[in-house]
């Protein structure tokens, strides 16, 4: 009787999402079209903790995206891949640089990253991003 309490217990409204595996997160950025697939993931990765963080899990928010309330919230992992790619498109138009074609300068630009350093020892945020090895490695 006890464990069916406890499963019974409301969870403050927050639910897990189910992420999907790396290599198949890859994939669907590929298949979305992103400029950049490989910064994309790596971007992801480092925000959600390799698709493993809190913030993923509950929130199905890989990128550490905000709102005007905080932390977005989406349904699924793939809603928030694609609104993170419509992110790109709407300030891809607008990009001043476009024949650099440096994906790292654009996503700067577009003020992706703009709090504090996510280590003190590390300020350079490209540098930590590229750490991150590619899914097909």
């Amino acid at each position: 009787m006890a464990f069916l309490l406890f499963l019974s217990v409301p969870n403050k409204g927050w639910s897990q999402h189910k992420l999907p595996a790396p290599s198949v997160f890859y994939d669907s950025i590929q298949v979305l079209g992103f400029r950049n697939p490989l910064v994309i993931y790596q971007l992801a990765m480092w925000e959600s903790a390799n698709l493993r963080s809190q913030m993923a899990k509950e929130r199905a928010n890989l990128f550490g995206l905000r709102g005007r309330s905080g932390y977005m919230r989406f349904d699924n992992w793939m809603h928030c891949l694609r609104y993170m790619k419509n992110l790109e498109e709407r300030r891809y138009t607008a990009y001043p640089n476009k024949a650099k074609n440096n994906y790292y300068d654009f996503i700067a630009w577009w003020g992706y990253k703009t709090g504090r350093s996510y280590d003190p020892r590390e300020f350079d945020f490209v540098r930590l991003i590229q750490k991150v090895p590619a899914p097909f490695n």
